[in-house]
């Protein structure tokens, strides 16, 4: 009786295996990939020894753009190296032949330190009929601090996923920034 039951479990054991070496793509409920759906990944405002350059905040509350290569990031990030820092004051110019930065950002009461990383929340990066749409979450830090900071969202997307066309940002479910390509 035992060897009955200990062979039963290792053919059950077995054929679990087989199934799950399969692969996902055999189950019913899997679903094909969204060509919608853009990857990205969040760079954080602390990675690079830089700040955004000043821009008119009072005429346009959340400045964005979309940067392509070296030269534009040039254009709006400022480096601010400091002695003893190691991190680079940018990504490299060969990095800019994958990849592509969506920016937003906004001058606000300087958050503390546990509400930083819930300040921008990116939601998804989406591109539907040329349009690449990027949707996020901003709360406005309620840390009443008496000084005024410029934070930024910054992701980074493929470059060959986007090409050409307009961007859109959207904060919150409504629109705030619109750039013609």
């Amino acid at each position: 009786m035992r060897k009955t039951i200990r062979v039963s479990m290792q053919w059950m054991l077995a054929a679990a295996t087989m199934v799950s070496a399969g692969g996902c793509s055999m189950m019913p409920w899997s679903e094909q990939e969204d060509p919608t759906v853009i990857p990205f990944k969040t760079v954080l405002s602390g990675s690079y020894q830089g700040f955004v350059k000043n821009w008119d905040d009072q005429r346009q509350p959340v400045f964005c753009t979309l940067i392509r290569s070296r030269a534009e990031w040039d254009e709006w990030m400022q480096p601010a190296p400091t002695m003893g820092d190691r991190r680079p004051t940018g990504p490299s110019s060969d990095h800019f032949e994958r990849k592509q930065y969506l920016l937003v950002a906004r001058t606000m009461s300087a958050p503390d330190a546990a509400e930083r990383p819930h300040v921008f929340t990116p939601l998804s990066v989406r591109l539907r009929d040329g349009t690449l749409r990027l949707n996020y979450l901003y709360r406005a830090p309620a840390s009443g601090a008496s000084y005024r900071i410029k934070d930024y969202l910054m992701v980074s997307i493929p470059k060959d996923r986007y090409t050409t066309g307009p961007v859109v940002f959207y904060e919150n479910d409504r629109k705030v920034c619109e750039i013609n390509r």
